[in-house]
């Protein structure tokens, strides 16, 4: 008769599941929470403008507006010693949605006065154009990463 005790000391664990779904995402691992932070309060903002109003959206945008244009030059910067995850899918979709955004958001106030564009076509280009700026410093980093690791790799 074995002891129960025995038994289990012998079993090994099971090995932790393991998630490979692949799925689409803006922000790749590796992202700095304050852009992703900073992404969502934007878009929210932008998309949310009629419910909310002009003014809380304003103060919300002015809320994300300072984690993009501090975390994006940091990511940035730390793609060049290698971190991953820089969000040029998310610059892409924002700067193209403010583009597509800005034609269907024109307005005039009167006959004859000129023609205006709502601002949420424009912040949210902006936010975009901010991400994409930093995309050549960010992709310079990571090919210099690689090369590093390629040559470290054959030594």
């Amino acid at each position: 008769m074995t002891d129960a005790a025995t038994d289990l000391q012998t079993v090994p664990p099971p090995a932790p599941a393991q998630v490979t779904k692949k799925a689409f995402a803006f922000t790749d691992p590796g992202c700095r929470t304050d852009i992703r932070a900073g992404a969502l309060l934007i878009l929210g903002a932008v998309f949310l403008w009629l419910w909310f109003g002009p003014q809380t959206s304003a103060k919300i945008y002015l809320v994300g507006a300072p984690l993009l244009l501090w975390g994006v030059p940091w990511q940035a910067i730390q793609a060049r010693g290698g971190r991953p995850g820089f969000p040029w899918k998310l610059g892409v979709a924002m700067t193209a949605l403010g583009m597509a955004m800005w034609p269907g958001l024109r307005f005039q106030n009167g006959p004859g006065e000129p023609i205006e564009v709502q601002i949420i076509a424009p912040l949210l280009t902006a936010a975009g154009a901010w991400i994409l700026l930093w995309w050549p410093v960010a992709m310079l980093g990571a090919r210099h990463a690689d090369q590093v690791e390629k040559a470290e790799a054959h030594a």
